[in-house]
């Protein structure tokens, strides 16, 4: 039923659509690549990150699809391109450079091995409240707490593990794109301005130095942006930059803000087309980073802010109260929550 219902909706949606889907994926084994590219081919010519610009402004022809991949995890070297290349499809790796460059775990994965051992939620905090927390606060307290419990990530799972850099630009030369996803996965929204700006610097920096090439696209960890920081990353030498909000992608939109649809490795065909076809509307689903329908308001932002330097107007900043307020007693490290 649900995949009836699904190809009925997106066979519908996309009569009445322009432009394409960009799809954010994490990690897949081979079979679920298979699953996906099958289901996204019968509806979407699949296209290279540089193809897309043009396709934007193509008024006719099939709905586009640019696959995407975040964080840069090993299996995404070993066991997704591979079958991607030998379907024939190109795909964005969005690495997260310190990640790659020290080996080590990032906190999410922590966060799950520590959920795992316990037996329930880290600190007594779901993942999006943990999210909220300052991330030079979360990822210590998760070190300590791993270290206590005599825990760790999985590094021997390539789905924890990061790919190498000389893995990453072995994709680079056979045809597949590397984007910066931050020098750390820290969620932009949360950590003071100048340290995002350094991160996301620090990360386009990175990638470029390590692939020999200009590195012209960036995704926010998480989703969370605004348009400051997302006309930052263009300063800093992005052509694209990648949020979730999920939406199909057209003419109407700024390079600097792309919408992603994310699906996950245990969705249908039938749950993957419904989920592309409730996207097409923008403005049915909530968006992943935890903001619900904000992104409503930003689409209606113009498309170019004038100057570089002053703020533009931000939804969701560090300094706003969203759904939720953590307070950090730094003595003892005790999470407060507040939610309202």
């Amino acid at each position: 039923m649900l995949s009836a219902i699904g190809t009925l909706s997106l066979g519908f949606a996309r009569c009445f659509k322009a432009g394409g889907v960009i799809i954010n994926e994490h990690t897949l084994d081979r079979e679920q690549t298979r699953r996906h590219v099958d289901t996204l081919g019968r509806w979407f010519d699949f296209i290279h990150l540089n193809e897309l610009p043009a396709r934007l402004n193509r008024r006719n022809g099939k709905p586009f699809c640019l696959l995407t991949f975040d964080d840069g995890k090993r299996s995404n070297a070993t066991i997704v391109a591979p079958e991607l290349e030998r379907l024939g499809v190109p795909a964005v790796f969005f690495v997260v450079t310190s990640y790659l460059s020290g080996q080590t775990p990032l906190w999410f994965d922590r966060y799950w091995a520590l959920n795992a051992k316990l037996g329930t939620e880290p600190f007594g905090l779901g993942m999006q409240l943990i999210k909220q927390i300052p991330y030079d606060l979360l990822v210590d307290r998760l070190e300590r707490a791993c270290a206590q419990s005599g825990v760790e990530a999985d590094l021997n799972n390539d789905d924890v593990r990061p790919m190498t850099w000389d893995e990453a630009r072995n994709l680079h030369r056979r045809g597949f794109s590397i984007g910066a996803h931050g020098d750390t996965h820290a969620i932009m929204t949360r950590v003071a301005r100048p340290a995002a700006f350094q991160n996301i610097a620090k990360s386009i920096a990175r990638v470029s130095e390590e692939m020999g090439a200009p590195c012209t696209s960036f995704a926010f960890p998480n989703g969370n942006y605004t348009p400051e920081l997302a006309q930052h990353a263009i300063r800093c030498g992005a052509k694209m930059v990648m949020t979730t909000e999920p939406m199909w992608v057209d003419k109407t939109f700024p390079l600097w803000r792309l919408p992603r649809v994310q699906l996950f490795r245990t969705d249908s065909r039938g749950k993957m087309e419904l989920k592309i076809a409730t996207t097409a509307p923008g403005w049915l689903r909530s968006n992943p980073d935890g903001t619900g329908r904000l992104y409503r308001k930003m689409h209606r932002l113009p498309h170019e802010f004038s100057g570089t330097t002053s703020p533009a107007t931000s939804f969701y900043s560090p300094t706003r109260r969203n759904t939720m307020d953590v307070s950090v007693d730094r003595n003892n490290a005790e999470l407060k929550t507040n939610t309202f």
